[in-house]
Parts: C-alpha cells; sequence; structure tokens
C-alpha cells in the first residue's frame, strides 16, 4: 500500500477508562493513533477490584473486517499487546500477516512479555528470537543481574537529564527513590539486533523505582515504537538501541515523578518496610502491602489500595514535557557476552 501516511498507527491492546499510557505519548510524538482494545476495565487489576470485558476472535474479526471495507488498514506501523485467549491472538496474527502482505515496510512491534531470570537464560532467549526465529530486533527489559556485573560491563550511570529531577532537599522518603550504587538494586534492559547472522546487544542500567506502577511495560513499548527510525532519529549506535534509550529515558523521568508526587501527597510506604536514609531500624516506613491490608476505619469509605493507586496512576499528561523534551537519551554500553559470562 504506496504512499501511505507514515504517521498511521494502530495500537491493539488491552485498556482501561483512565487508561492512556500507550496512545498519548505516541499522540504526542506525532502520531495518528487507531486503537482496538482487546479488553475494556473500569481500572487496572493493581486497585483489587475491576469490571469489565474482554473481546473475543469473532468481535476482533468483526472490527477488522469494518477497516478493511473501508480502506483504513493503510497503517505504516503497528503495535500488539495483551491480547485475551488463544483464538483471539491467532484472529490478531491473521490480520498481522494481512497487513504485512498489504505493506511490505510496516513498522511492527510485539509486545510480548516473559520471564528471564538469569544471565544465561537471556543469553538462550536473545539466540533463540535471532537465530532459530528470524527476529530482527529484540528489547528484553527489567532483568535482575549478579552482584558486579553491572560494575563490571562498564554501563554508564544515569543521565543528568534524569538526576536533575531528584529533589535537593532530601524528604524523609528519599531513600525510596535514590539512584542506589552501580550494583545495588539496579535493572538492567537489553537492546540487541541480529544482521548478517552477527548479534549485537547493548546494556542500559536503571536504578529501581521502589513502588507499584501499572502500564510501564504498555509506555515503554509506545515510546520504543514511536522513537524507532523516526524522523529525529540519529541511528547511533543503530535504530534499535536510539530508540531504547528515547523510550528509557521517558519511562523513567514519568516513573520518577510519579512517585515523588504519590510519596508527597499521601506520605505512603515503599514496597518494601525498610529503615529511612541514614536512621535505625526504629525508623521503618510501613510497606504498602501492610497500609492495604489494614482495616479502614469508614468502610464506607473507598479502599484506601484503590485511593493509593489512583494517586499512583502514571503522570503522563501532567509530564509531558518530558516525553517531548526530556533528554537526549539513557546512556548504554555494547555488551561483551563472552566476557561477562566468564
Amino acid at each position: 500500500m504506496p504512499g501511505a501516511d507514515p504517521t498511521r498507527l494502530l495500537s491493539v491492546q488491552s485498556h482501561v477508562v483512565s487508561g492512556y499510557v500507550a496512545t498519548f505519548p505516541l499522540q504526542l510524538l506525532g502520531y495518528d493513533v487507531d486503537v482496538i482494545n482487546t479488553v475494556q476495565f473500569s481500572n487496572h487489576t493493581g486497585y483489587g477490584h475491576t469490571n469489565g470485558y474482554k473481546v473475543t476472535a469473532t468481535q476482533l474479526d468483526a472490527i477488522f473486517e469494518g477497516l478493511w471495507t473501508n480502506g483504513l488498514v493503510n497503517y505504516a506501523r503497528l503495535l500488539t499487546g495483551y491480547i485475551p485467549g488463544a483464538e483471539a491472538l491467532a484472529a490478531v496474527s491473521a490480520q498481522v500477516q494481512r497487513m504485512k502482505k498489504e505493506r511490505g515496510d510496516l513498522i511492527y512491534l510485539l509486545d510480548l512479555r516473559g520471564a528471564i531470570s538469569s544471565l544465561e537464560s537471556l543469553h538462550e532467549a536473545l539466540q533463540t528470537l535471532h537465530l532459530r526465529d528470524g527476529v530482527p530486533h529484540v528489547v528484553i527489559s527489567s532483568v535482575p543481574l549478579p552482584g558486579g556485573l553491572v560494575t563490571s560491563m562498564g554501563v554508564p550511570p544515569p543521565p543528568k537529564s534524569y538526576t536533575r529531577l531528584l529533589p535537593e532537599t532530601q524528604p524523609p522518603w528519599y531513600d525510596a527513590v535514590d539512584t542506589a550504587s552501580p550494583d545495588e538494586d539496579v535493572l538492567v534492559c537489553f537492546a540487541s539486533s541480529c544482521v548478517g547472522g552477527r548479534i549485537e546487544t547493548y546494556a542500559f542500567a536503571l536504578p529501581t523505582i521502589r513502588g507499584y506502577f501499572s502500564g510501564v511495560g504498555d509506555l515503554f513499548s509506545a515510546l520504543t515504537l514511536g522513537h524507532y527510525k523516526n524522523p529525529e532519529d540519529a541511528s547511533r549506535p543503530t535504530p534499535l538501541v536510539h530508540a531504547v534509550s528515547k523510550a528509557l529515558l521517558g519511562v523513567q523521568q514519568v516513573l520518577l515523578k510519579t512517585h515523588l508526587y504519590s510519596l508527597s501527597v499521601s506520605a505512603s510506604g515503599s514496597t518494601t518496610p525498610r529503615p529511612l536514609k541514614d536512621h535505625g531500624y526504629e525508623s521503618v516506613i510501613p510497606s504498602d502491602t501492610e497500609l492495604d491490608n489494614a482495616v479502614p476505619l469508614n468502610p464506607a469509605d473507598p479502599k484506601r489500595k484503590a485511593k493509593r493507586m489512583r494517586i499512583r496512576e502514571m503522570r503522563v499528561v501532567p509530564e509531558r514535557r518530558l516525553l517531548l523534551d526530556g533528554g537526549e537519551g539513557w546512556p548504554c554500553t555494547k555488551v561483551d557476552w563472552e566476557l561477562i559470562r566468564r
């Protein structure tokens, strides 16, 4: 389908009433986003209670058939996330194949989440996806690594565009958003590409923000697709690394601002009980789980958990300037697999 608008994008994934973390950022970046909701819930499951429905394969087929009949499937980019059930997944897969046949240059991001628990399983997953399944680009995020490995890999620290958002005057709960030492409470994201049988992998080290958030993966996927091969793509060192670098910076900045806001408003605890910075154990803040399980003083009031979840909704709109111009990107380093697996 030559000549289609390069900003046209279709998002196929789950949705909640207040959910826009996977669509608004793309619109902010200049994309014309169409949405097919595979799930329509009142709120995300972190609230503890939710109502809504999941679409069936028949309903998905009907929606797509309407789009095809009216000549509306002229998308340059496609994002698919959560699909409920095998039949619905098969229906979406068939539509994806049809779209790729119509437009060979379709840029498609498949958000397929799975558990990677070790360095060996990570390396095996990348080899399988690249060499056996022929997937050219893979991003695996939130991977915990053994102590000392982040330092040995030479992964750069957080950029100034992130650390400048930390409060200058340290409040009591500052330890919950500390940048952490190089190998303490650090998650690592890997962006890997395979071209001509050669695998190149880059690593990004991310300081842990201790709190419960929903929609982080959706925001990351949206920003990665939005920044991939766009007009401002410097392609250094690769288009994928550029996109992941920009996406991680946006996600981390929004997460940090959301966390700081929620703590300042609710004075809630972190995800686990821990002493305040430079204090003894007597300063432990109750965990969110402990506070959520407490018997409410007024049963007619909304549950504390629901109130806290509302406060913790990702502040994508208030912090939209960070998504537009938050900085050059999150720093990374090239991975030498032979060296780090010794």
